[in-house]
């Protein structure tokens, strides 16, 4: 029979970066987060005010140490969308509309 002593101690809690688990998150974060996911897939304009709740959310969020990454997520996916919005715009003027502004 042999001895192996006593076992080694277990490691340290895993420990995440600061103000990844803490603090809960905004209550508007979701909301921001799904309309901001509808201002890309079919409303462009709707990204405007996505992305003016984002920086509300964000600038509260980091005063009161809450986590913020869904509204980071939902700023970037509306400068996104308004990105593409701006260049179908500009598109659509470029190619005289498509009909829209042409005359019979």
């Amino acid at each position: 029979m042999s001895d192996y002593g006593t076992p080694p101690p277990p490691p340290p809690p895993v420990q995440g970066y600061p103000g990844a688990m803490g603090g809960g998150e905004h209550p508007k974060a979701q909301t921001t987060l799904i309309l901001s996911i509808v201002g890309l897939l079919c409303c462009g304009p709707l990204a405007i005010y996505t992305l003016i709740t984002a920086n509300t959310i964000l600038r509260e969020g980091h005063a009161q140490g809450l986590n913020v990454s869904k509204a980071n997520t939902a700023k970037i996916i509306s400068i996104i969308a308004l990105a593409l919005w701006a260049v179908g715009f500009i598109a659509n003027i470029a190619l005289g509309g498509v009909g829209l502004l042409s005359s019979n």
